[in-house]
């Protein structure tokens, strides 16, 4: 017989390139990726066995070729259906026992079961004795059954348009019509074995306009990215599909990148990347994996897989403690790792996608997986999920009030100035911490409308009589990163001390490394033009992580102060050497010494025997309302003059 077989020798090539270039691009993971390879193989597979088969001579060979071409090529059918209950996110739904499984399922068995009866009954095809191959009366079921399943596709895609994009939507559609015409083409035609290459051209198709998972894969650390998380997360929860989720960020991730460099940073996302994968497959959890960027993944399994992906969040929360190496450098990662199902904890996907930024703001750092479920009804995580609700509220209402903590001078042996520190007392919960609300407040952008306030308030403060009364010298006003790099940040002064009537002598302005490092040539701008209109600056936080000298040096620094870590550390004869050398080196560059966060008189004693100016601390006050903290200043005068 003349068979035309140019069709078949072209269906399988392009297959087979096909395949080898999906597990090339490394994407041969995943649920989607798993059946789409499948439907790609079994079509292969067919398109090879169909070849060798017009090739054999041998009857007993053609036969098992035969059994294997219907047994496999009816499959592809299922295999395209549960692709497409994939595609949409409906999978949960296609279990065994449910109405999708069965309508899925069934009528494959049923072409199984008249495939194995086939050598009794002859009815889907027979060779004769002059090895010619035979259709059977039986053989058009399998076509009804085909049909069957195109409607099935047809309608499965209809019912669940709304969850995939309108042109995957329309070349799915047309998948199985254009397939059935390819299979009636080669049945009335069947020396022309066209349909393997009908359903390999609409395969290409699928693998150019709907699977590409390239498109949503990270090409450096080969998993999908934080695109395809949002697309995902946004189909699952459409369609109503509960799933558990383990995200996980390392929250250092900007001084990381900063101090180890581009490429050893790559190195450690790789690296995390390769234990996700790794983690997934001891916990057979059979999530799918993202890279969300910024230090960010997660990991997306079915519900019904929680015990699995709970034990996936233990053993990354469990990495994430010990020190990770990287050739010969160790780094340490500050990490959160959250367990969350949806809908249960989260029901929305733009309130997961919100959450999942803002998850070091949300969950504490206890370096352990952290159960949302078991959080979420407690004050501090309604307070830390509502903070961007209670800093608007603090703005609005005029929630925010100003604390001073009194600075002693150890010359004068008085209380000389005051640190201006913000606090937020909320309608709904009391007393927030500003460490819970000011780095959300850096994040949004609130915290503009807060430093303004701190600007205004204690202007007004040093305006006013009372304060006049109080003998001090300045007040410390704090000033975040987001204003150093304001560029109005020295007119708004000026205009503010203008309104008020103030010098700027009368305030200091405190500053961080952090803060000058950000955007160091708009900061060094706004200091250096301050410095200029008369403004003096004290230096925060020195000796905590590296400290910049260099920084010291160029800075306009009145005051340096050392931070409540080497009051900590006093009673260490190493790091007390240290303190010695660090507190000459100082003052043989002119600058006045103010120690932090001491608790003691040892420490007060100690600090003053090295010539430190200034002490600020619990053991003379905490921070104090304006009111309470006029009479600690008052009664100390008080106390001073009865001396």
């Amino acid at each position: 017989m003349g068979y035309n077989l140019y069709f078949e020798h072209s269906a399988i090539l392009i297959l087979a390139t096909l395949a080898i270039a999906l597990v090339l691009r490394k994407v041969a993971k995943g649920r989607n990726n798993v059946l789409f390879i499948l439907m790609i193989c079994s079509e292969l597979f067919t398109a090879v066995v169909d070849v060798l088969d017009i090739y054999s001579g041998s009857i007993p060979i053609r036969y098992s070729l035969n059994y294997l071409y219907f047994i496999v090529r009816n499959v592809t059918p299922v295999l395209y259906i549960m692709y497409v209950i994939s595609v949409t996110g409906i999978w949960h739904r296609l279990k065994p026992s449910s109405p999708l499984g069965i309508l899925t399922f069934v009528p494959y068995i049923l072409d199984l079961i008249l495939i194995i009866l086939n050598p009794i009954t002859k009815g889907i095809f027979y060779i004769d004795e002059q090895s010619n191959y035979n259709r059977g009366s039986l053989i058009y079921i399998l076509y009804v059954v085909a049909f069957y399943y195109m409607i099935l596709s047809l309608v499965i895609l209809i019912r669940n348009r709304k969850l995939i994009d309108k042109n995957k939507f329309i070349i799915l559609a047309f998948f199985q019509p254009i397939n059935a015409v390819a299979v009636f083409a080669q049945m009335y035609f069947p020396l022309l074995h066209i349909e393997i290459f009908g359903t390999t051209i609409l395969t290409v198709l699928m693998a150019v306009g709907v699977h590409r998972p390239e498109e949503y894969t990270d090409s450096v650390v080969g998993i999908y990215t934080g695109g395809g998380f949002i697309k995902d997360i946004r189909k699952a929860l459409d369609a109503g599909r509960p799933v558990a989720i383990i995200l996980f960020k390392f929250t250092n991730h900007l001084m990381l990148r900063q101090n180890i460099g581009y490429e050893l940073y790559t190195k450690l996302t790789c690296k995390l990347a390769d234990k996700f994968i790794t983690v997934n497959e001891l916990t057979d959890s059979r999530a799918d994996l993202y890279y969300l960027d910024k230090g960010s993944f997660a990991a997306v399994a079915s519900y019904s897989r929680y015990n699995m992906i709970y034990n996936f969040g233990r053993m990354l929360a469990d990495y994430a403690k010990a020190p990770i190496k990287l050739g010969i450098m160790e780094v340490e990662l500050d990490a959160r790792v959250c367990l969350v199902t949806c809908p249960n904890d989260i029901k929305d996907a733009d309130a997961l996608i919100n959450f999942v930024n803002e998850i070091q703001y949300r969950i504490p750092n206890n370096r352990e997986l952290i159960n949302l479920a078991d959080v979420s009804e407690s004050r501090e995580f309604k307070m830390r999920n509502d903070m961007n609700a209670i800093i608007s509220r603090g703005i609005s209402g005029h929630n925010f009030q100003m604390y001073y903590q009194p600075i002693y001078s150890v010359k004068e042996q008085r209380f000389t100035s005051a640190e201006a520190l913000i606090r937020l007392i909320d309608e709904e919960y009391g007393f927030v911490s500003p460490a819970l609300f000011i780095p959300v407040a850096e994040e949004t952008g609130a915290i503009h409308h807060i430093g303004d306030y701190v600007i205004d308030e204690v202007c007004r403060f040093i305006s006013s009589d009372v304060y006049k009364s109080l003998n001090l010298d300045y007040i410390e006003i704090n000033l975040s990163i987001a204003q150093c790099i304001e560029a109005d940040l020295p007119d708004k002064f000026s205009s503010v001390l203008e309104k008020y009537g103030i010098r700027p002598s009368q305030v200091n302005l405190e500053i961080t490394e952090t803060s000058v490092d950000y955007n160091p040539e708009v900061t060094d701008h706004n200091i250096a033009e301050l410095s200029n209109r008369g403004f003096n600056f004290s230096l925060d936080d020195y000796g905590t992580g590296y400290s910049n000298i260099r920084r010291v040096v160029t800075l306009p620094l009145s005051i340096v102060k050392l931070d409540k870590c080497l009051v900590d550390d006093m009673d260490n004869e190493s790091m007390w050497i240290v303190i010695k050398n660090t507190v000459n080196m100082l003052k043989n560059m002119n600058k006045k010494i103010l120690v932090e966060g001491v608790e003691t008189k040892e420490a007060v004693d100690k600090f003053s025997s090295l010539g430190c100016e200034y002490i600020q601390g619990f053991y003379f006050s905490k921070p104090l309302p304006e009111r309470e903290f006029i009479r600690f200043i008052r009664r100390m005068e008080e106390k001073t003059d009865d001396e």
